[in-house]
């Protein structure tokens, strides 16, 4: 199951200049709940969000990704 590298949006966020989630959240234009169920280990990202979250961090959606079973 594919799940956001939490440690990748970080790293971007950074680069970014966005010290917490909350500010994530505002930039994106969403609530720090939608960010949370994005970010969570127990959702599948929706493709959608995985794409407008990579456009906003400026890296490939496929960086963004990485699939729970490989890191385990």
């Amino acid at each position: 199951m594919p799940i956001i590298n939490k440690a990748k949006v970080l790293e971007q966020m950074a680069k970014k200049d966005i010290l917490t989630f909350k500010e994530l959240a505002e930039k994106l234009g969403i609530s720090t709940t939608q960010l949370s169920n994005i970010l969570s280990e127990k959702f599948e990202p929706i493709k959608s969000n995985v794409i407008e979250l990579a456009e906003f961090l400026e890296i490939s959606p496929i960086e963004l990704i990485k699939d729970k079973l490989k890191d385990e």
